[in-house]
């Protein structure tokens, strides 16, 4: 594992900017072009975007989850412990935020994928709180190493 560590880190860090970046422009530049045109234009826009979206959001996130758990192994298992060190509370507390977003995203392709209706919440407001969440992440992922 050490030898991959270095590789795995950086496909981590690319598929996070990609991820959060997607979430940013989607809240930040989409939204505001959204309200600019008719209804029509609107539903349009947004099929487009979550044909592809539906593509890109949940292989990333599972690579993320996947490589974060390589990464994650080095610091917390049966020899070093679990709960032993600083890095490792702040490391499950950053496991805990990723928890709610992988649970949001399963949550949207069981929508999408049964056509049951989308909660009020996960419509309107599920990228603004991943974009919190996803702050919050990467400010613990620098804290562990601080502390």
């Amino acid at each position: 594992m050490e030898a991959i560590y270095p590789y795995t880190h950086i496909i981590h860090l690319i598929l996070a900017i990609m991820f959060l970046g997607y979430v940013f422009t989607d809240l930040a530049v989409i939204s505001a072009l959204k309200n600019k045109f008719g209804k029509d234009t609107e539903q349009e826009i947004n099929q487009s975007l979550g044909k592809r979206s539906f593509k890109i959001f949940p292989i990333s996130l599972l690579f993320l989850v996947l490589t974060g758990g390589m990464m994650m192994s080095r610091y917390i298992n049966p020899t070093a412990g679990f709960f032993e060190t600083d890095l490792q509370k702040i490391l499950v507390f950053k496991m805990a935020l990723v928890l709610v977003i992988v649970l949001g995203v399963l949550s949207n392709l069981y929508v999408k994928y049964t056509e049951a209706k989308k909660s009020n919440f996960m419509q309107n407001h599920f990228h603004k709180l991943v974009i919190v969440l996803g702050l919050f992440i990467v400010v613990s992922a620098k804290l562990m190493f601080i502390v």
